[in-house]
């Protein structure tokens, strides 16, 4: 997996994404964020866009207006990252190694990187599911766009990895995934205390 710039890089990216999720990308956003490609040869297989800069997609496609107001303080600080437009081929996603190589990637990414707090989001209950499922991760916003319930979660930048690899072992040996949405007061008092400093 590497960072790309390249104009090509994007456009493909932007397809294939697009293509996948159904939500529109701008190419500015792409300009404007850290974006990481994974190739199989020449060809782009997956990938995914570390953001670092106002505003933030997740909050522009995972929020709605009214509450884009009601968080505007919150999400107005420049203390997140956002992981966003992940994505992996098809023909790629059933490739157990390949899965996890791609998911470990992306954490290692995000680990290095300075900003305390993570976001990222989602419009798909299994997603929901799956990204609530590690230890530090926590849904901290649920709304609805367009009759289409989204998600907004939340963690600490230096247990991200840690909360991927989780996930990611959970898949390797097809555990079952509980996930707890309710029950994480003290992460989510932890991460508002983080932001608010």
């Amino acid at each position: 997996m590497k960072a790309t710039q390249l104009e090509e890089d994007y456009q493909i990216f932007k397809t294939k994404y697009e293509t996948c999720s159904g939500l529109h990308l701008p190419l500015d956003y792409l300009e404007r964020s850290d974006v990481y490609v994974f190739k199989k040869g020449k060809q782009i297989i997956g990938g995914f866009i570390l953001g670092k800069n106002l505003p933030l997609r997740t909050v522009d496609v995972f929020i709605s207006e009214v509450n884009k107001i009601k968080l505007a303080d919150y999400f107005g600080r420049n203390k997140f990252c956002e992981v966003c437009c992940f994505w992996m081929d098809k023909k790629v996603q059933k490739n157990a190694f390949f899965n996890a190589k791609f998911w470990m990637s992306m954490a290692y990414t995000v680990k290095k990187q300075e900003k305390k707090v993570v976001l990222f989001g989602t419009n798909s209950k299994g997603l929901a599911k799956l990204y609530g499922y590690p230890k530090p991760s926590l849904l901290f916003h649920q709304d609805s766009i367009r009759d289409k319930e989204t998600f907004v979660f939340l963690a600490k930048r230096d247990e991200f990895f840690g909360g991927v690899w989780e996930l990611v072992r959970s898949k390797m040996l097809k555990q079952y995934r509980h996930c707890e949405f309710e029950s994480k007061e003290e992460l989510k008092k932890e991460l508002i205390y983080e932001v608010s400093k």
